[in-house]
């Protein structure tokens, strides 16, 4: 298991004099190191909790992955005459509670699923969400948004498990810290399906998606895929200028429609694109884990930044007026290069772009894929096998 850093509240809040805003497992000792902590498993005694019973099942003794301590939650749904639906941290038995948690009700009510939030100092982005991630165990998050809110971050926001709490200790057995950040991520991914489904019917009514969708088209120009500007939008392109043929010597440019935005439907993945040609298969992120100079040209993307059913468009390669030379894929110039000694002039070839959701270097489900025939033309040969060519160029760089 990874080594774990939780968010900086504890200190801060002490700082400013008010109510003691203690994090789960006695924050300041983690971040700082100070205080003297120790990984001893005693602590709160909160047995007594067991006994308790709430209607969501959540009142009871905890313990944290990160320093095995015991600390205890209470569910209370009416205080006061109201319904308040918080759950309660303590850190000691009889001091009062640490933080007091709300439940996101909409999510309980329509999904069954349990996650409370508190905003500790919302202008410092201090902020802490637990979700229930299997009965009885507990992802304590931390979130990536700013901006002042009383609400929890929204769904589309970067989500990310700073520890794992459980009543029972043997289930840390199952459940490290990379299980409950992917259980994390698939929960998340299913709240947003009601929104998903609703905004996709829309999108099918527009027959160049429809016929489009999970599929990899492509084109000279990157405006003949999609207008700039309109990335959240319809497509406002017919499609009469997407080709099932492109020049090696020329602009190469792609795009794919996707069923749901890979942000929503996989929040927290990365995407990777895989070129195939004649047998050779080239990965992004294989390619970018191979060396410094492989990772500053293969660049990481994240499902973050594609946020709608189609992407902007990327180029396989395209001339740069305001830089006057080429911008490729080095990915896919990698899988030319293999094929190098293969091409004839005047032949097409196939390559097939694949582009998949990816978690730690292994590639998970398959959003969107095309084929394009490329002709090498005389000009293409022309260019590639010059002196300080194509070919020449991308040696040099192999040869670093």
């Amino acid at each position: 298991m990874k080594s774990m850093k939780t968010i900086t509240i504890l200190g801060c809040a002490v700082l400013m004099g008010t109510v003691s805003y203690g994090q789960f497992g006695k924050l300041k000792e983690k971040v700082g190191g100070g205080g003297g902590s120790s990984k001893s498993e005693s602590g709160g005694a909160f047995e007594y909790l067991n006994a308790e019973t709430d209607e969501l099942g959540m009142t009871g003794q905890y313990f944290s992955l990160y320093d095995k301590k015991a600390n205890g939650f209470k569910f209370v749904k009416e205080s006061g005459g109201k319904i308040v639906n918080s759950l309660l941290y303590f850190e000691k038995k009889g001091d009062d509670p640490k933080l007091t948690l709300t439940l996101k009700e909409k999510y309980y009510t329509k999904n069954q699923v349990k996650m409370f939030y508190v905003w500790i100092n919302p202008s410092a982005n201090m902020y802490v969400e637990l979700l229930e991630i299997a009965p009885g165990v507990l992802a304590q998050i931390g979130g990536d948004r700013s901006q002042n809110d009383d609400n929890p971050i929204p769904l589309d926001a970067k989500r990310t498990v700073k520890d794992v709490i459980v009543k029972d200790k043997a289930s840390f057995t199952a459940w490290d810290m990379e299980t409950a950040q992917a259980q994390v991520d698939m929960i998340i991914a299913s709240l947003n399906t009601e929104a998903m489904e609703k905004e996709g019917a829309k999108w099918m009514e527009n027959k160049f998606y429809a016929a489009n969708v999970g599929k990899v088209m492509f084109a000279i120009n990157d405006y003949d895929l999609m207008k700039r500007g309109y990335a959240n939008k319809l497509p406002e392109v017919s499609g009469e200028s997407v080709q099932t043929v492109l020049d090696m010597n020329g602009n190469m440019n792609y795009m794919a429609f996707f069923k749901n935005p890979p942000k929503m439907q996989y929040p927290g993945q990365e995407i990777n694109i895989v070129y195939e040609m004649n047998g050779v298969k080239t990965s992004r992120t294989e390619l970018r884990g191979k060396s410094a100079a492989w990772g500053d040209m293969v660049k990481r993307l994240e499902t973050k930044d594609f946020d709608y059913r189609q992407h902007a468009p990327r180029a396989l390669r395209e001339y740069n007026s305001y830089h006057s030379q080429y911008v490729q894929d080095y990915a896919f110039m990698y899988a030319l290069y293999q094929n190098k000694d293969q091409f004839m002039i005047g032949e097409k070839y196939d390559v097939t772009v694949k582009i998949y959701v990816s978690r730690d270097g292994v590639d998970g489900d398959l959003l969107a894929q095309g084929t394009i025939k490329l002709l090498y033309s005389p000009e293409a040969h022309a260019s590639y096998t010059k002196q300080s060519g194509v070919w020449s160029t991308f040696h040099d760089f192999l040869d670093e």
